[in-house]
């Protein structure tokens, strides 16, 4: 048996549409430079651990998606740095 045994939340399909459409604009926020990935992880890590000590699993495993999707893997570290280069001036004689 595992060490939390609560059920595993189910999420509609409209939750997760908000979810993911959240995701899509931090994840722009962050391609644009206004938040970074760091910031991200640590406002909902808080959250979730804050959800799990407060037995509200459902919130906590939202926290936990928006986290893990959010932040994303290297293709969206690569993402970042292509729109930062893409806002750069360009360099050479004029």
């Amino acid at each position: 048996m595992t060490e939390d045994d609560s059920p595993v939340p189910v999420f509609t399909g409209a939750e997760l549409a908000l979810a993911d459409a959240l995701i899509l604009i931090m994840k722009v926020l962050a391609m644009r430079g206004v938040i970074d990935a760091e910031a991200i992880d640590t406002v909902f890590s808080d959250m979730e651990n804050r959800y799990r000590g407060q037995k509200l699993n459902a919130a906590a495993a939202m926290a936990d998606y928006l986290r893990m999707h959010a932040i994303g893997g290297p293709e969206d570290a690569t993402l970042m740095r292509l729109g930062s280069a893409i806002d750069m001036p360009p360099e050479g004689s004029a």
